[in-house]
């Protein structure tokens, strides 16, 4: 009796983790490259301790065996993946925002390594990416997610799958919305690089013997780095706001 009461509690253990360690190494702040995969698979690995008396209502209340076994650790790898992309469309808002504005700006080809993807970027994306994921941890907004996915077993019980139209159509709602903020955070750099070009094409009418390019690249980046400095403060604020309501609105699903 004893053993079975113990080899169930090391099931619900693994089944908690097979989820929470999936989605832990790709939500974002927690997937990135300076976080190695050792701490990443030991704070998933506790993690899990705490949440599986949590969540012990919603799981089997026998282990299967066999193929349904296979089946349910399949199933719940693709779940807590489907959480961490939840939280990486919601992402995505910076990612574009970032990126239209290292093209306003000029500096799309100043480049530095991004612990996000684990490749060369843009260094005015790199800097929002690293800004987002301090100001995350220090706003708690980490124990956000890590409720969403608690919340997940609500929403999606071990061994159930939802509809895949159900999820894509709600992945495209998510992306939608991103792609809106994303503009919006992005688009005072945006209405600056309009004026800059529109004077620019007048300053050439009006002086063909200037070097306009010369002249305009080096203006074009210290204004835009000046934007930055000014509309940093409501640019994160504007993002964080989101990124959270989106964490709410998965929850209350």
């Amino acid at each position: 009796m004893l053993s079975t009461i113990v080899g169930y509690g090391v099931f619900a253990y693994l089944l908690v983790f097979t989820r929470l360690g999936m989605a832990v190494l790709l939500m974002p702040a927690f997937s990135v490259a300076y976080l190695n995969t050792q701490v990443r698979l030991a704070l998933a690995l506790t993690l899990a301790l705490v949440i599986t008396p949590l969540v012990a209502s919603s799981l089997p209340a026998e282990q299967p065996r066999g193929g349904a076994l296979a089946l349910l650790v399949v199933s719940e790898v693709l779940i807590g993946a489907f959480v961490a992309m939840v939280m990486q469309a919601l992402h995505a808002a910076l990612h574009l925002g970032g990126t239209a504005i290292g093209f306003a700006s000029g500096l799309m080809n100043a480049r530095a390594f991004d612990p996000t993807t684990s490749q060369s970027g843009a260094m005015v994306l790199t800097f929002l990416t690293l800004l987002a994921t301090v100001l995350i941890f220090f706003l708690d907004l980490h124990h956000l997610m890590i409720e969403a996915v608690v919340d997940s077993y609500r929403l999606i019980p071990p061994g159930q799958l939802p509809e895949m139209g159900d999820l894509v159509a709600y992945l495209t709602t998510l992306l939608s919305g991103s792609f809106r903020i994303g503009w919006q955070l992005a688009a005072p750099f945006l209405l600056f690089n309009l004026i800059f070009f529109v004077s620019l094409g007048i300053m050439a009418r009006l002086m063909p013997q200037m070097n306009v390019f010369f002249v305009g690249l080096p203006l074009q980046i210290l204004v835009g780095l000046g934007i930055l400095f000014v509309t940093l403060p409501a640019l994160m604020l504007t993002f964080l706001r989101y990124y959270e309501a989106g964490l709410i609105a998965f929850m209350t699903l």
